[in-house]
């Protein structure tokens, strides 16, 4: 009766594993940090206003990146650093960009009140875009809304 040995059965398996642990190591291009402020018009956030700003990569721009989760950033003082799941920042390519910036309402169960044009919400219809890459200009990254 044939007995195949334990180790020739697991010996293809063995020597593929270090193989695919080193393929799923680093690999993706390095993230940049992203950072930038939300201005209102030409007018700085109020204090008291909360929001979100959302990085969805630009197709039509050549950034075709499958990313598991967008790159988004909460602002806070009317400024933003992005990140993408436990990860700061995002990888190089054009982003449309979405912000969402409210004062919240003052009654436990009120409805907040949007400070921005609903066009911001959606990245169909924004007017935002930003190139991300490593030697960006300060200020590359800052955002201008309208009511």
């Amino acid at each position: 009766m044939f007995r195949p040995r334990p180790f020739s059965v697991w010996r293809p398996l063995l020597l593929l594993f270090p193989l695919l642990v080193v393929a799923g190591c680093g690999g993706g291009p390095k993230p940049i940090a992203v950072q930038g402020k939300v201005t209102l018009g030409d007018q700085p956030l109020p204090p008291n206003a909360e929001g979100t700003v959302t990085f969805y990569p630009d197709a039509a721009k050549g950034n075709k990146a499958k990313l598991q989760y967008p790159p988004l950033g909460t602002i806070k003082d009317g400024k933003y650093s992005v990140g993408s799941g436990k990860q700061e920042g995002t990888p190089a390519g054009w982003y449309k960009v979405t912000v969402t910036a409210i004062i919240p309402s003052k009654e436990p169960y009120g409805v907040p009140t949007s400070l921005i044009n609903e066009q911001f919400n959606s990245p169909e219809k924004t007017p935002l875009g930003v190139e991300v890459k490593p030697d960006a200009a300060p200020g590359a990254y800052d955002l201008k809304v309208t009511p």
